[in-house]
């Protein structure tokens, strides 16, 4: 009969002998085929397994990778939620279901699992045109990058989300860090393309009448395009905020008629009152001339004529 010592070294030839067998330490009566490695070789969180016994403490085997053993019930449902209003289209309900998910797993003692925090940031960047909400998407897809494994689905989705924003001024060398940032858009943001940029008009309350429809056209006409960019340009130039709304008070106006046998007709004006602000004084001056004098208003209506351009 072998002794303990002979034993041990007739394993170790074995594996000399048998490398591809992949040999690791001998067997013991706990693990008789040698087969839970060592705990730095064991998988983190989202990557690969086979079974529970290769995943790190804490960690569970599901569907062939490990995850999380202990979650909390609220913040997944607030996630939940948020996956829903993300899919619909309703990102700013989706980003307060997230920030929700994520106060709940703090308010539990729980580290934020890298999957909710990588869906926050993917609604974040969606707003990304407002600047606050692209600082932030950084900083949570940031979080999301240092807890995924390079290589994961995770992994790569938040660094495509991060390279959106290059343009909004993100300076790549924070995400190199281990640490969170204070500020991640450092960089100053690169100017929109002109051509790209976008002028719409909206009325609150929209008007009933059919002829009002001949006021957002005139708004949409190809001379009044240079005009109301150059106002963007000097916004964005002042701001570096790509989005220029001005809302402009209009109504109609009865010109009563010089001719007994012509009748009364209506006109478009403007709240005498100027808006606040160089842009918003810009883009009155730019659209007055269009909208007043317009003799294709047949009905009358006071609203407010949001003018936005990005």
């Amino acid at each position: 009969m072998l002794s303990g010592s002979s034993r041990r070294s007739t394993v170790l030839v074995g594996c000399v002998l048998a490398a591809a067998s992949a040999c690791d330490t001998p067997a013991t009566a706990s693990d008789p085929q040698g087969l839970t490695p060592r705990a730095e070789l064991k998988s983190r969180e989202y990557e690969s397994c086979a079974g529970s016994v290769q995943c790190a403490d804490g960690l569970r085997c599901f569907d062939n990778v490990c995850l999380r053993a202990r979650r909390s019930v609220l913040g997944d449902y607030a996630a939940a939620r948020g996956d829903l209003l993300h899919a619909a289209g309703d990102d700013t309900a989706a980003i307060g279901a997230y920030a929700e998910a994520v106060s709940r797993y703090s308010g539990e003692g729980l580290a934020v699992v890298a999957d909710i925090e990588c869906r926050y940031g993917a609604a974040l960047i969606s707003l990304r045109s407002d600047k606050e909400k692209a600082e932030l998407a950084a900083r949570v897809l940031h979080r999301c990058l240092l807890a995924a494994p390079a290589g994961s689905d995770l992994y790569r989705t938040a660094m495509h989300h991060l390279a959106t924003l290059h343009d909004s001024g993100l300076d790549p060398a924070h995400l190199a860090k281990t640490q969170p940032a204070d500020l991640y858009l450092t960089r100053a943001p690169a100017r929109p393309d002109a051509s790209n940029v976008k002028i719409s008009a909206t009325a609150s309350p929209t008007p009933t009448g059919k002829s009002f429809a001949t006021v957002t056209a005139r708004l949409a006409e190809p001379d009044l395009r240079a005009p109301l960019i150059a106002c963007w340009d000097k916004h964005y130039a002042a701001t570096r905020k790509p989005v220029l709304a001005v809302p402009l008070a209009i109504k109609t106006k009865i010109i009563p008629s010089e001719y007994d046998d012509e009748p009364d007709r209506l006109t478009v004006v403007l709240d005498p009152a100027p808006p606040p602000g160089e842009a918003a004084a810009c883009v009155r001056a730019a659209v007055e001339p269009a909208l007043t004098g317009l003799k294709t208003v047949r009905e009358t209506f006071t609203t407010t004529l949001t003018i936005r351009i990005e």
